[in-house]
């Protein structure tokens, strides 16, 4: 099994009704997307559930329930740039409208990860001997997918 190197990734924001279901599909979307570029950091992609544990007085055992998916959020991490008009000024739109778009990443591998996202925080980070930074709170609203035919 082969691994995928996370250094050469790319990632793109593509309209939320765009369809992705092959690879020619992701690769005409991020044609006409959004280019977020020099991403530092992204975070885990998925999601997790809540769970409820009960247990008995009457024997020394306990059961679980799983409840509903709870998918979190992203933090995109990038050095501010006024001259990226495509990334950052896609996620500082999404913020201000409160829209939802498709986070499409192309994998080293060739492959496409992708999910539906909206931002719920858009900063600018100044620190004492470092550049400043542009930081993106992307909430996964829904499943992510792989394409890879």
């Amino acid at each position: 099994m082969a691994t995928i190197d996370s250094t050469g990734s790319e990632f793109y924001l593509v309209a939320a009704n765009t369809t992705l279901t092959t690879k020619a599909d992701c690769t005409t979307a991020i044609g006409t997307g959004k280019k977020i570029a020099k991403v530092t950091s992204l975070g885990d992609i998925g999601g997790t559930r809540a769970v409820q544990e009960i247990k008995y007085l009457s024997n020394d055992d306990s059961e679980k329930s799983m409840g509903s998916v709870s998918y979190g959020n992203l933090t995109v991490e990038t050095p501010f740039a006024t001259a990226d008009t495509a990334g950052q000024d896609e996620l500082k739109t999404m913020f201000d409208d409160k829209s939802a778009r498709i986070l499409v990443i192309k994998n080293t591998d060739s492959n496409f990860t992708y999910l539906p996202v909206k931002c719920s925080g858009a900063l600018k980070t100044y620190s004492i001997d470092a550049m400043v930074m542009f930081k993106a709170t992307l909430e996964i609203n829904g499943k992510y997918a792989e394409v890879s035919a």
